[in-house]
């Protein structure tokens, strides 16, 4: 009867999470020794018997070293680094962590009346975290981080508008301080985010652009192109504010020549008319390896023109 009780325990046992095997597997063992040194006193106790103890101790030892039953006290969550220094704690489902890309924004959802000149949020720090952890963000940002955007009167409904996006794990505390102290509006950062340029755009980046006046649709035109790889938000601006029109940049960089000229140098050709067919004809040469900017208006304006 008690062997068959003991089957029955060990059998419910993995449908129970609350299962002590440790403490199931002692009292086991110490019933069973007990029973053990009874029948051992006896004169006709049978081999038998012996085996059936030392299987029933068995047992459960090889269930516990092989079906990982210290996994009933694994923590529930994991915490994953974001690519720029955030520290987000997420529920250990055994899926993936993925960094949401939103595919479309409805700006209307957004709140752009910020008073960027305020030097005080008005609250405590502990307010402040409270805050944090109305909106659910307070396991985004660790002590320093969320002392850091405290200190930078950062208010929470403009990391709000980070977390409807879905861009949240793009940019640390530093990052988003830095965009709320440079005043950069949410909408400005939402059409870069939309756009995809998140990888080409940093914090400093945006605030550059934004700061320059540089349209969006100046940049998205880069983009549109395949050549805002080879520009950053100083070259985009520097382009932008000498009017250089994307279209003399594009043809530039389908004769090949982006290699031989950087954004100053391309401000110079533009500004003294050099069309890219004068740069294939020295190109065909073997000239414009050797030739700047300078060297390539002089040599135009004697033969160009």
């Amino acid at each position: 009867m008690s062997t068959q009780r003991f089957k029955n325990e060990l059998r419910g046992s993995h449908d129970d999470p609350y299962f002590d095997l440790d403490s199931y597997i002692d009292e086991k063992a110490t019933t069973n020794t007990q029973v053990n040194e009874e029948k051992f006193n006896e004169p006709h106790s049978s081999t038998k018997r012996n085996l059936v103890a030392m299987i029933l101790i068995l047992i459960p030892a090889v269930w516990f070293f092989f079906s990982d039953p210290f996994s009933l006290f694994a923590n529930d969550s994991n915490v994953i680094t974001t690519q720029n220094g955030q520290t987000v704690f997420v529920e250990g489902s055994g899926n993936s962590v993925q960094t949401p890309t939103p595919s479309t924004f409805n700006f209307e959802d957004f709140n752009f009346n910020f008073n960027f000149g305020s030097n005080d949020l008005g609250i405590t720090y502990t307010d402040y975290l409270a805050q944090l952890k109305e909106y659910d963000y307070l396991d985004n940002f660790g002590g320093s981080a969320s002392t850091r955007l405290y200190q930078n009167n950062v208010p929470v409904e403009y990391i709000d508008q980070f977390g409807k996006a879905g861009i949240l794990n793009n940019f640390g505390s530093s990052s988003i301080s830095r965009l709320y102290q440079n005043q950069v509006p949410f909408e400005y950062i939402g059409k870069i985010a939309e756009a995809g340029l998140l990888n080409n755009f940093g914090s400093t980046s945006i605030s550059r652009l934004y700061q320059n006046q540089i349209p969006f649709e100046y940049i998205e035109s880069f983009k549109e192109a395949g050549i805002l790889d080879d520009f950053g938000s100083t070259s985009i601006s520097r382009l932008y504010q000498n009017n250089v029109p994307q279209e003399y940049i594009s043809e530039l960089a389908s004769g090949g020549y982006l290699n031989n000229f950087g954004s100053t140098s391309i401000v110079r050709l533009y500004q003294n008319s050099v069309p890219a067919s004068f740069l294939k004809t020295l190109d065909e040469k073997g000239l414009l390896d050797d030739m700047s900017s300078e060297s390539v208006v002089t040599a135009y304006k004697f033969e160009g023109q």
